[in-house]
């Protein structure tokens, strides 16, 4: 009598076959995406800010044989099929689970929140650094010799902090992340602009009053929104002594945006309800004259007038100054926006060439620690 082996359940066949089976589809599927790379174009994910590794050509030479495995292993993990789909699995999985992030620029606070890390940020939450003496005094004399030198041609001056995200929300940041007592270096800025009397506008207790009526900065991303933008440009207006635009909850509309600046270094594809203004609560027709980009394509110089509005205001800011020019376009008559830090030779050549009411500079928080140049920008 023949005597024949014991069958598996019906259940462990399946499941070992649905396993080979789906062991079997990513294998064919990775040397597809491989074979087919050198003829279709394949991109960097979003955030990578880097081009995907190229097929390498046969070795010609020792030399080349050497790098050759390194180098065809690089095209063959940035080409792998299902790649894509693989690193958002993970790093939606590692981001649920375990609160980590593919990357050391972001981290992920509570309730979906992310902010920076990059360029010191982390330690500036934790008050962990501060400006020294000899940085505080190049500060206070560029600021002063700007205050004099303008109001000797006729333009007023003014200096603002844009507070970096983790400073208005910080109840999002890491609980692991704790925040030390020490003035922060924003605190010793202000401590020393207000001992000398310096025209610096401090935005932070307008954002802090204006955070319950509503979000005003974005979650996936380092900047404020249009809400938040026109609770500093009221602020700031206030300051320059000129009436502001008055806006109410219906004047913005909540619009999908993103991903976001953070999201995309960190690999998150996701869409944000963020607010934003509507053109018809603006009291006139904002138009753009005159636009000077970089080699990279970024605006370097942004010329707008608005008919009906008075006066010229040249705004010299950083990212988060984009978000305020519509507001101050629909307030001046002529805007003249550029991107930059400049020396104040620099200032003094466009106020004498543009002849305006204000000049208002804007820097981000976390880089008060890079004081204005000296005479000219050739000198930085």
């Amino acid at each position: 009598m023949t005597i024949l082996p014991p069958q598996r359940p019906l259940a462990d066949r399946v499941y070992g076959y649905g396993l080979a089976g789906l062991l079997g589809l990513f294998v064919l599927g990775g040397a597809a995406g491989v074979l087919l790379a050198p003829f279709a174009r394949t991109d960097a994910l979003p955030g990578e800010n880097r081009r995907l590794g190229a097929l390498p050509p046969l070795p010609g030479n020792i030399e080349e044989w050497d790098t050759f495995p390194r180098r065809f292993e690089a095209f063959v993990n940035d080409h792998f099929g299902f790649r894509a789909a693989l690193i958002h699995t993970q790093t939606d999985l590692s981001t649920a689970l375990l609160n980590r992030l593919p990357t050391d620029q972001v981290v992920a606070g509570t309730d979906g929140w992310l902010f920076y890390a990059g360029e010191g940020s982390l330690a500036l939450f934790q008050r962990a650094v501060e400006l020294d003496p000899d940085r505080l005094d190049a500060w206070r004399t560029q600021l002063a010799e700007r205050v004099g030198r303008l109001n000797s041609l006729g333009a007023g001056y003014a200096f603002t902090v844009a507070p970096d995200k983790h400073t208005i929300y910080g109840e999002y940041m890491p609980g692991y992340l704790h925040r030390g007592r020490n003035p922060s270096p924003h605190d010793q800025f202000m401590t020393m602009a207000t001992a000398n009397d310096l025209p610096v506008i401090d935005l932070r207790p307008a954002l802090m009053a204006g955070k319950p009526s509503g979000q005003l900065y974005m979650r996936d991303d380092t900047h404020w929104n249009a809400r938040g933008a026109y609770v500093a440009y009221r602020a700031l207006m206030a300051r320059l002594g000129r009436e502001a635009l008055d806006l109410g909850d219906g004047d913005f509309d909540m619009r999908p945006n993103g991903p976001g600046d953070l999201a995309r270094m960190a690999l998150i594809d996701r869409l944000e309800q963020v607010p934003a203004t509507r053109a018809q609560a603006l009291p006139c027709e904002v138009r753009e004259v005159e636009r000077v980009n970089d080699p990279s394509g970024k605006a370097t110089l942004i010329r707008t007038r608005c008919e009906g509005a008075a006066g010229k205001l040249v705004l010299y800011r950083d990212s988060f100054g984009d978000a305020l020019l519509p507001f101050f376009a629909a307030s001046f008559g002529e805007v003249v926006a550029l991107s930059g830090t400049p020396a104040l030779a620099d200032i003094e050549r466009l106020v004498e060439a543009e002849r305006p009411d204000f000049v208002l500079e804007e820097r981000v928080e976390r880089h008060l620690r890079f004081p204005p140049a000296g005479p000219s920008t050739e000198a930085r």
